[in-house]
Parts: structure tokens; sequence; C-alpha cells
């Protein structure tokens, strides 16, 4: 199977006036051996402030990997730029986790992990998904 995959790594939104913004969500990850690292977070469009991100974990020591199996929703943007704190295994199902967090209005980017969890169980009992989660959610 060959696959093609693109990422940005910062964002460029235009203000009132002409102004220009340019941002780059981060991630930061503890490392084996407690070493706290700050790296520009990959993500894949899908909205004008959607996006998704594979996860990045730490490996061994001193090193990261990009795992490529797990992906996560990303709202970006010079208001607010929030990572959802659960992955989930395809693409497909992680855009519409997003789209349906990001439209829903009794949810915030803003939510504690435990609220998204509970809008999350809800959205997947309503929408029907083969998806099992622990009672924290699939982080």
């Amino acid at each position: 199977m060959n696959e093609f995959i693109k990422f940005e790594g910062y964002y460029v939104e235009y203000g009132p006036g002409g102004g220009v913004n340019v941002g780059t969500p981060s991630t930061h990850i503890t490392l084996g051996n407690g070493t706290t690292v700050e790296i520009p977070t990959p993500f894949m469009r899908i909205d004008r402030n959607l996006a998704i991100t594979p996860a990045i974990v730490p490996d061994g020591e001193s090193a990261l990997r990009i795992d490529f199996t797990r992906w996560s929703p990303l709202r970006f943007g010079t208001d607010l730029t929030a990572g959802f704190p659960f992955n989930f295994p395809t693409q497909d199902l992680a855009v519409r986790v997003a789209r349906a967090f990001d439209a829903d209005p009794r949810t915030s980017w803003r939510d504690t992990p435990d609220a998204i969890g509970t809008w999350l169980r809800a959205w997947v009992a309503d929408n029907e998904q083969d998806l099992s989660l622990p009672p924290g959610g699939a982080r």
C-alpha cells in the first residue's frame, strides 16, 4: 500500500485591517529520562481551524515516535489552539469527532478532559460507533 501524508506545521490568519498572524501548534512530551520536549505539532488541516494530528509519544529514554495508528482532533487559531485529549484508530473517525465536537454548541475546546470524555461517550453511543472507551476515554 502506497500512501502519502502531507503535514502542515503552522497556520496563517489574516486579521481585520490587513494584519497577519502566524502560529504553530506545539506538543509537550516528557521522555523516559525526564526531559520535557516541546515540538511543533504536525497536522493535516480538515477545515479552516480544524485538523487532525498523529499521536506523538515518547520512545525510550531519549526519543519521540510519531504514531500513525492513532489520530487526534486539533483546533487551532489565534483565539485558541487546543488538542483533543483522546486518540482514535483511524483518520476518518478523528475527522468525524473533530467536526462533531466543534459543531456542538454545548461543548468547548476549553472543556476538561473529563467533560470531553463524557461528551465522547454520548457521541459514540448516539452514532453507533464500535469504539470501546475506558472510563477516562481513548487516550
